[in-house]
């Protein structure tokens, strides 16, 4: 990881990673989850896992749709902690992960019903040991997602959230917050520059950027495949100029805890 500049201004690294996931389709049915389940899939939560904690370290997920963090926590030696905020969702990841590795493997790997604004509570003999906090926004107010939480107050979720990241990491531990413009009728939104308010009011410093590629590059060329109503704006008369949206990327913005005498991990 870079260091980051104690200057007030600062030109932040960038990084784009490759994290295309060939996802089966009953998978993609089982998350109920359109925009949310390729944020974190396997490809990215490897890079994350190898990039900000060594073997026998403490992750913390928070709003999984499926496996991919905690298999790889398995795959690479980690513990693993995940924040489900519905009793369903947490007993088909348990599924998902018996179905692929026996019982010994899965002793360091839990799942706890809990809201991830209420971390610091739901982990308070955690506190200050974990090394990698995954953060994925939920879905926008108004939209119907059986894995996200019910309740719609996401804006007051993102200090709470914050805060409780901060109690959990240990000094020097990584925030590893994933997400991606999301469409609001005609306009896009970008949620990280909200993101990035919360996290250096909470007393992170922004680390680093990185831009994952959810599609695959093939001959120098992304493989980009724009959904039906994506198309079906090209022939729609009444807009002259339509603006189709195809989602190719996640941003991941890594912050980092720094200790109270401004070093790093």
């Amino acid at each position: 990881m870079t260091k980051p500049s104690t200057s007030g201004r600062q030109l932040l690294p960038l990084s784009v990673w490759l994290c295309a996931d060939e996802q089966p389709e009953h998978d993609r049915a089982a998350t109920g989850c359109p925009r949310r389940n390729t944020l974190v899939g396997i490809e990215l939560a490897r890079h994350l896992i190898s990039a900000c904690t060594k073997p026998g370290e403490l992750i913390v997920e928070t709003h999984p749709v499926n496996a991919a963090t905690l298999a790889c926590a398995v795959l690479q030696g980690r513990k693993a902690v995940a924040l489900v905020p519905k009793v369903a969702y947490a007993q088909a990841i348990r599924a998902q992960l018996q179905e692929i590795f026996p019982a010994k493997d899965l002793t360091g790997i839990y799942l706890r019903p809990s809201s991830p604004r209420q971390m610091d509570a739901a982990l308070a003999k955690q506190a200050g040991t974990a090394h990698l906090v995954i953060y994925a926004p939920p879905c926008p107010s108004g939209q119907q997602c059986p894995a996200c939480p019910d309740n719609d107050d996401h804006e007051g979720e993102r200090p709470a959230v914050m805060r409780g990241a901060w109690q959990v990491l240990g000094d020097g531990g990584h925030l590893a917050v994933v997400t991606a413009p999301h469409r609001e009728g005609e306009r896009l939104r970008d949620q990280a520059p909200a993101l990035i308010r919360a996290a250096r009011a909470a007393g992170f410093a922004y680390t680093q950027h990185v831009i994952a590629l959810r599609v695959p590059v093939r001959e120098g060329e992304l493989v980009v495949q724009a959904a039906p109503e994506g198309l079906g704006h090209l022939y729609d008369v009444r807009r002259p100029a339509p603006p189709v949206t195809v989602g190719v990327h996640a941003d991941v913005l890594l912050f980092t805890k720094i200790t109270s005498d401004g070093g790093t991990r």
